[in-house]
């Protein structure tokens, strides 16, 4: 399978192609996974992937979702995220997401349709590990004890 993923987020690419215009486009070339990753904080990459869903459901074309956003809020960052805050790259920690909000992240990437739910820059176990407890009903399966 072929994977196709961007770091874009609503606002498109840095050539003005709209989020739902990446989607067809990568999976009209042979992607059968789509997405995003890196530089935008979890709410703000799924705001693009709501664009790319509504696009490809409007072109009736199906494929799977990724998602692999950063663990830092950006809810400022303009078109080419985090790298244009200016915390970054050696001041990022007041932006950490908390555990609390990759249960969140999480439970609304599965609900959009998104089954293949990570991470990037700035992840760490906890937050893998959230993901994990929010979804265990839908894994199938119980998580092992954290200690384990």
């Amino acid at each position: 399978p072929v994977v196709a993923s961007m770091c874009i987020g609503p606002e498109g690419d840095m050539k003005g192609v709209s989020c739902g215009e990446c989607a067809v486009r990568m999976a009209k070339a042979g992607a059968h996974v789509v997405g995003v990753n890196c530089h935008f904080d979890p709410f703000v990459s799924l705001e693009a992937l709501k664009l790319m869903k509504e696009a490809m459901d409007a072109q009736k074309i199906k494929v799977h979702m990724i998602c692999q956003p950063l663990a830092f809020h950006t809810p400022d960052a303009k078109r080419q995220g985090f790298i244009d805050l200016p915390e970054f790259p050696f001041a990022l920690e007041p932006r950490i997401c908390t555990r609390w909000d990759m249960h969140k992240y999480a439970r609304e990437a599965y609900d959009l349709g998104v089954r293949y739910i990570g991470g990037c820059c700035g992840f760490e176990p906890y937050h893998v590990r959230a993901m994990a407890e929010e979804l265990e009903a839908e894994r199938g399966r119980p998580l092992p004890d954290s200690c384990e």
